[in-house]
């Protein structure tokens, strides 16, 4: 896959938007497949892991219908994710499983919504896939985190990834975007965290989900979030 745009273009479109810097609030993860939380987020795990704020990672799938009748490939990937929060600061009795369908999200929703909400509490940092990320596990995961800020009041930001790729850069003007700047410790965690994920870097029998053209995003010095409210 080439990116619509190149990075070039986003890094230039990405150059005004203002800084963030995230609220010291308990901060719960949605990631619809494992390296969605290091890809979309690592940056930010990182930074609130470092600053002593619990995370906790919510493993929607186990992605193990990345790869057309691959044996065994939802167990691997299960266990790079654990081995991925770890290099960002996250203990492996923090990331918890749903068990849902790869690629079937949406037959679960409501599902889903039951196993999310025992983990949002008042003044919880909720952040999940932005919901015109092009892939139908993002989409519901963020309509089910939407519906729990709604319900319960607390804060929502959305991560990009897919939408790097299969969107132009017009396609994201107008949001209320949001960068937080990664040091160069943040950086090398994070670069540590998507090496971890190798069954979507390499593959022998066939092309990588993640080559090396896709990956100009994770390797940015900043991470860019849609931030739709945040509650004090």
């Amino acid at each position: 896959m080439t990116p619509l745009s190149p990075e070039g273009e986003w890094l230039n479109a990405l150059r005004g938007i203002p800084k963030w810097v995230p609220p010291m609030w308990s901060t719960v993860v949605i990631a619809p497949h494992p390296d969605d939380e290091t890809l979309g987020a690592g940056g930010l795990i990182a930074t609130q892991r470092r600053r002593g704020v619990p995370v906790t990672v919510l493993a929607v799938t186990h992605g193990e219908a990345a790869y057309l009748g691959a044996c065994g490939l939802g167990e691997l990937r299960r266990v790079e994710q654990q081995l991925a929060v770890t290099e960002l600061g996250v203990g492996c009795s923090e990331v918890f499983s749903m068990h849902l369908p790869d690629g079937n999200v949406v037959a679960f929703e409501e599902a889903l919504t039951d196993l999310v909400r025992p983990f949002v509490q008042p003044r919880t940092l909720l952040v999940a896939p932005w919901s015109l990320d092009p892939h139908p596990d993002h989409e519901a995961c963020c309509r089910i985190a939407e519906r729990m800020a709604n319900t319960f009041d607390i804060s929502l930001i959305s991560y990009v990834f897919w939408a790097w790729h299969r969107n132009r850069v017009e396609a994201l003007s107008g949001l209320p975007l949001f960068r937080l700047e990664l040091d160069d410790q943040i950086q090398a965690s994070r670069a540590a965290a998507l090496s971890r994920h190798h069954s979507q870097l390499e593959w022998e029998a066939g092309a990588p989900i993640l080559p090396d053209s896709l990956l100009d995003p994770a390797r940015r010095p900043f991470e860019t979030f849609i931030i739709h409210a945040e509650r004090s």
